[in-house]
Protein backbone atom coordinates (compact mmCIF):
# COMPACT_ATOMS: atom_id res chain seq x y z
CA UNK A 1 0.00 0.00 0.00
CA UNK A 2 1.31 3.13 -0.81
CA UNK A 3 0.88 7.03 1.27
CA UNK A 4 0.00 9.33 -1.01
CA UNK A 5 0.74 13.00 -0.24
CA UNK A 6 1.03 16.18 -1.79
CA UNK A 7 3.09 16.95 -5.15
CA UNK A 8 6.09 17.85 -2.61
CA UNK A 9 9.55 18.79 -4.74
CA UNK A 10 13.30 19.14 -3.20
CA UNK A 11 13.13 22.99 -1.93
CA UNK A 12 16.64 24.96 -4.13
CA UNK A 13 15.89 22.71 -7.41
CA UNK A 14 15.93 26.23 -8.74
CA UNK A 15 18.41 27.84 -6.37
CA UNK A 16 16.40 31.39 -6.14
CA UNK A 17 12.76 29.89 -4.68
CA UNK A 18 12.19 27.66 -1.52
CA UNK A 19 9.24 26.58 -2.44
CA UNK A 20 8.47 22.78 -1.24
CA UNK A 21 5.46 22.05 -3.60
CA UNK A 22 5.03 22.23 -7.51
CA UNK A 23 2.01 24.50 -6.91
CA UNK A 24 3.85 27.15 -4.90
CA UNK A 25 7.24 26.73 -6.72
CA UNK A 26 4.91 27.86 -9.62
CA UNK A 27 2.90 30.80 -8.18
CA UNK A 28 6.12 32.04 -6.87
CA UNK A 29 7.68 32.38 -10.71
CA UNK A 30 4.85 34.06 -11.40
CA UNK A 31 4.92 36.44 -8.71
CA UNK A 32 8.55 36.95 -9.68
CA UNK A 33 7.53 37.74 -13.28
CA UNK A 34 4.85 39.97 -12.31
CA UNK A 35 7.39 41.85 -10.13
CA UNK A 36 9.75 42.61 -12.90
CA UNK A 37 7.08 43.27 -15.43
CA UNK A 38 6.21 46.63 -12.51
CA UNK A 39 9.91 47.26 -11.86
CA UNK A 40 11.17 49.67 -15.35
CA UNK A 41 14.52 49.25 -14.31
CA UNK A 42 14.03 45.57 -15.64
CA UNK A 43 11.58 46.44 -18.23
CA UNK A 44 12.72 48.99 -20.14
CA UNK A 45 9.88 48.55 -22.54
CA UNK A 46 7.32 49.11 -20.12
CA UNK A 47 5.94 45.45 -21.78
CA UNK A 48 2.55 44.65 -19.77
CA UNK A 49 1.97 40.90 -20.86
CA UNK A 50 0.88 39.36 -17.88
CA UNK A 51 -2.16 39.75 -15.32
CA UNK A 52 -2.58 38.25 -11.63
CA UNK A 53 -5.58 38.55 -9.48
CA UNK A 54 -6.15 37.56 -6.52
CA UNK A 55 -9.89 36.53 -5.04
CA UNK A 56 -9.95 36.49 -1.59
CA UNK A 57 -13.48 35.89 -1.48
CA UNK A 58 -12.90 31.90 -3.22
CA UNK A 59 -9.24 31.83 -1.97
CA UNK A 60 -8.17 31.29 -5.60
CA UNK A 61 -5.57 33.51 -7.77
CA UNK A 62 -5.82 33.67 -11.71
CA UNK A 63 -3.02 34.79 -13.67
CA UNK A 64 -2.29 35.17 -17.79
CA UNK A 65 0.36 35.74 -19.52
CA UNK A 66 0.57 36.81 -23.15
CA UNK A 67 2.43 37.35 -25.58
CA UNK A 68 5.87 35.75 -24.74
CA UNK A 69 7.73 34.93 -27.55
CA UNK A 70 10.00 31.32 -28.05
CA UNK A 71 11.94 29.47 -30.13
CA UNK A 72 12.42 25.12 -30.41
CA UNK A 73 16.38 24.84 -29.70
CA UNK A 74 17.70 21.11 -29.96
CA UNK A 75 14.44 20.36 -29.64
CA UNK A 76 13.42 22.23 -26.87
CA UNK A 77 10.92 24.43 -26.39
CA UNK A 78 12.71 28.29 -24.98
CA UNK A 79 10.87 31.35 -24.01
CA UNK A 80 12.58 34.60 -24.53
CA UNK A 81 12.69 36.96 -21.47
CA UNK A 82 10.86 39.91 -22.05
CA UNK A 83 12.69 41.42 -19.15
CA UNK A 84 15.93 42.12 -17.38
CA UNK A 85 16.79 39.81 -14.36
CA UNK A 86 19.17 37.24 -13.02
CA UNK A 87 18.28 33.86 -12.64
CA UNK A 88 20.29 30.47 -11.27
CA UNK A 89 19.66 27.85 -13.55
CA UNK A 90 17.42 24.78 -11.77
CA UNK A 91 19.70 21.45 -10.93
CA UNK A 92 17.38 19.28 -11.17
CA UNK A 93 16.19 16.82 -13.70
CA UNK A 94 12.89 17.96 -16.67
CA UNK A 95 10.87 20.69 -15.77
CA UNK A 96 13.61 21.44 -12.97
CA UNK A 97 16.32 22.27 -15.83
CA UNK A 98 15.22 25.35 -17.41
CA UNK A 99 17.73 27.91 -17.69
CA UNK A 100 15.51 31.35 -17.39
CA UNK A 101 12.41 32.65 -15.02
CA UNK A 102 9.64 32.25 -18.34
CA UNK A 103 11.17 29.22 -19.67
CA UNK A 104 11.14 27.49 -15.86
CA UNK A 105 7.50 28.51 -15.59
CA UNK A 106 6.34 27.77 -18.92
CA UNK A 107 7.88 24.01 -18.11
CA UNK A 108 6.55 24.08 -14.72
CA UNK A 109 3.52 24.35 -15.75
CA UNK A 110 3.16 22.31 -18.74
CA UNK A 111 4.24 19.54 -15.88
CA UNK A 112 1.96 20.21 -13.90
CA UNK A 113 -0.43 20.57 -16.95
CA UNK A 114 -0.06 16.83 -17.29
CA UNK A 115 -0.02 15.97 -13.77
CA UNK A 116 -3.48 17.18 -14.01
CA UNK A 117 -4.79 14.59 -16.44
CA UNK A 118 -3.29 11.68 -14.20
CA UNK A 119 -5.82 9.90 -12.24
CA UNK A 120 -3.04 9.12 -9.54
CA UNK A 121 -1.79 12.24 -9.50
CA UNK A 122 -5.15 14.12 -9.46
CA UNK A 123 -7.79 12.51 -7.85
CA UNK A 124 -10.60 15.19 -8.72
CA UNK A 125 -10.63 15.40 -12.36
CA UNK A 126 -12.48 18.27 -12.11
CA UNK A 127 -9.49 20.12 -10.83
CA UNK A 128 -7.63 21.49 -13.48
CA UNK A 129 -6.12 25.26 -13.18
CA UNK A 130 -3.15 25.22 -15.53
CA UNK A 131 -3.23 25.49 -19.42
CA UNK A 132 -0.37 26.90 -22.18
CA UNK A 133 -1.03 27.54 -25.50
CA UNK A 134 1.99 27.29 -28.03
CA UNK A 135 1.33 28.24 -31.44
CA UNK A 136 3.31 30.51 -34.69
CA UNK A 137 3.87 33.66 -33.65
CA UNK A 138 2.57 36.15 -36.37
CA UNK A 139 2.73 39.21 -34.65
CA UNK A 140 6.12 40.41 -33.75
CA UNK A 141 9.77 40.79 -35.84
CA UNK A 142 9.75 37.47 -37.41
CA UNK A 143 12.73 36.70 -35.39
CA UNK A 144 11.25 33.87 -32.54
CA UNK A 145 8.73 31.92 -34.46
CA UNK A 146 6.65 31.00 -31.38
CA UNK A 147 4.27 32.57 -29.47
CA UNK A 148 3.35 31.59 -25.80
CA UNK A 149 0.82 32.00 -23.12
CA UNK A 150 0.49 30.67 -19.52
CA UNK A 151 -3.00 30.69 -17.94
CA UNK A 152 -4.06 29.16 -14.03
CA UNK A 153 -7.22 29.56 -13.79
CA UNK A 154 -9.07 29.47 -10.27
CA UNK A 155 -5.60 28.15 -9.06
CA UNK A 156 -6.28 27.47 -5.11
CA UNK A 157 -4.85 29.71 -2.41
CA UNK A 158 -4.63 29.68 1.10
CA UNK A 159 -4.84 33.37 2.25
CA UNK A 160 -3.65 34.15 5.95
CA UNK A 161 -4.45 36.91 7.56
CA UNK A 162 -1.96 37.11 10.59
CA UNK A 163 0.66 39.46 9.66
CA UNK A 164 -0.95 41.52 6.77
CA UNK A 165 -2.46 39.78 4.14
CA UNK A 166 -0.74 36.62 2.31
CA UNK A 167 -1.26 34.13 -0.13
CA UNK A 168 0.30 30.60 -0.64
CA UNK A 169 -0.61 27.98 -3.25
CA UNK A 170 -2.59 25.31 -2.19
CA UNK A 171 -1.59 21.56 -2.67
CA UNK A 172 -4.23 19.80 -4.86
CA UNK A 173 -1.91 17.48 -7.05
CA UNK A 174 -0.65 14.38 -5.22
CA UNK A 175 2.78 12.02 -5.50
CA UNK A 176 3.25 8.03 -4.92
Amino acid sequence: MSLLSHMNITPGLYPDFSETTLEALTLAMGRQLLQRQKNLVVNLTGKDIMDLTLDEEDSVINLTIDELEGVINDGAIEVVEPFLGSFQPGTGSYPFNQVSLCSALLHLVMYQHTAEFSPTLNPEPARKHCEFTIGPNTRGSGTYPLILTITLTDYPVIIDYTDGMTSTAQPYLLTL
